[in-house]
């Protein structure tokens, strides 16, 4: 950097005979011209990347706004899956215990039928042994009739061999 506000302050001119010393003055202007000039390029530089930062800080603001939109939905989007995830497990649940519900339901109404089949059997099967039974003691009965006629036939036919032909 060139000449600061201090040094001009400071600087010293020589007098001559109507004034100040040219030489003195002119470099003077020229020591001041060439800080101006370098200021102001500096100045010219600071603005340009004052305004160079300020689009990256707004690019960046932009972008902060967009992902903080992005986040929110992806939130939104999260808590919405979990929501629904939810929902479809306390359907799925519901819908099992509904099916178990219905299978348990026929196992029961099963159940009846086959005792209902097993107490039908047992009815049948004790006609069945009673209708035998009496079927075997009619037999008998008859066999025990037909044995007595057969002795008596027997006895008669002995009677009639002793009887000379």
């Amino acid at each position: 950097m060139g000449i600061t506000a201090l040094e001009i302050k400071e600087y010293r001119l020589g007098r001559s005979l109507f004034g100040y010393n040219r030489k003195d003055v002119e470099a003077l202007r020229e020591l001041c011209a060439e800080a101006l000039t370098e200021a102001a390029r500096e100045i010219a530089g600071l603005e340009q990347r004052l305004k160079d930062t300020s689009a990256r800080l707004s690019e960046h603001e932009q972008r902060e706004v967009i992902l903080k939109d992005t986040i929110t939905t992806a939130q939104k989007m999260v808590d919405d899956l979990k929501n629904n995830a939810r929902r479809e497990a306390e359907l799925i649940v519901a819908e099992a215990r509904q099916q178990a519900d219905d299978i348990t339901r026929q196992a029961r109404d099963r159940v009846l039928e086959i005792q209902q089949e097993i107490a039908q059997l047992k009815k049948q099967r004790i006609e069945l042994e009673t209708s035998l039974k009496s079927t075997l003691e009619y037999h008998l009965s008859i066999l025990a009739i037909e044995e007595k006629d057969s002795s008596k036939k027997d006895e008669e036919t002995e009677k009639l061999a002793f009887f000379p032909k």
